[in-house]
């Protein structure tokens, strides 16, 4: 069994369409209408995204993440990250490498390698 796909309610979809398809890859739009738009990426991961009301913040331990093949990635995407002025919630060289992004919306996205 594998994790199909992550939903979000999300402030402006297209704003956050365009922050996960830059970042994550998630350009294809697989579903796109009034209520609800799915995005997935070349590995066959999905995101729902539904405008609306986005919820307060969450606890910090509530996250979903993308792991990738080696901590230097990780470690290159952070400083792209910082460059483009993504906020940075967390991060971690011992044990996984991982950061810890804020989304549009404040979600925590985290991107780790072991």
């Amino acid at each position: 069994m594998r994790l199909n796909h992550v939903a979000l309610t999300v402030s402006d979809r297209e704003k956050s369409a365009a922050f996960y398809g830059n970042w994550f890859g998630l350009t294809q739009r697989v579903h796109d209408d009034d209520h609800l738009l799915i995005l997935a990426n070349a590995s066959g991961a999905l995101l729902a995204l539904s405008e609306g009301k986005v919820p307060t913040q969450p606890p910090r331990t509530t996250h979903f993440g993308f792991q990738i093949d080696s901590p230097s990635v990780v470690k290159t995407l952070r400083t792209k990250f910082q460059d483009a002025g993504v906020i940075e919630a967390e991060w971690q060289e011992q044990g996984p490498t991982r950061v810890q992004i804020l989304d549009p919306d404040d979600y925590r996205v985290e991107v780790y390698a072991f």
